[in-house]
């Protein structure tokens, strides 16, 4: 088997396995198989969206990182958790101005997804600037 097949066979134990491990902790079945195909669909293009380097002859272990992307990961996560953070502060300060003791807990939902955005955001950014 080559390099790249067992890379693709492995990915394809781990989608399977995370589908029927949803459906075994409670989702309906084609939630699983959703979730399971979609995590495929990504193993599968993975090794062309120049994300990673791509090493076929290390087996299912094919797509590392080297030096350039993970330079840029770092700096994409911190960007999402400064951006994060700073959000959470501002709301923070403005309860405590407007002595609210209440803050609902659904907005810090929407603050870290604004740090998940932030993050993505800015690492397609500096891919495409660093290219």
């Amino acid at each position: 088997m080559t390099g790249m097949r067992k890379y693709y066979a492995s990915r394809a134990i781990v989608s399977a396995a995370l589908g029927v491990l949803l459906v075994l902790a409670g989702s309906k079945t084609w939630t699983g198989v959703l979730v399971g195909g979609l995590a495929f669909a990504w193993f599968l293009a993975a090794p062309h969206i120049g994300r990673y380097a791509v090493h076929p002859e290390a087996g299912a272990a094919a797509l590392q990182r080297d030096e350039r992307s993970q330079r840029i990961n770092d700096a994409a996560a911190r960007n999402g958790f400064v951006a994060s953070m700073l959000a959470i502060g501002v709301v923070i300060i403005l309860a405590g101005a407007r002595s609210a003791s209440d803050v609902p807990v659904s907005l810090f939902q929407w603050l870290l997804i604004l740090g998940v955005v932030v993050y993505y955001a800015s690492d397609f950014w500096m891919r495409r600037q660093q290219a």
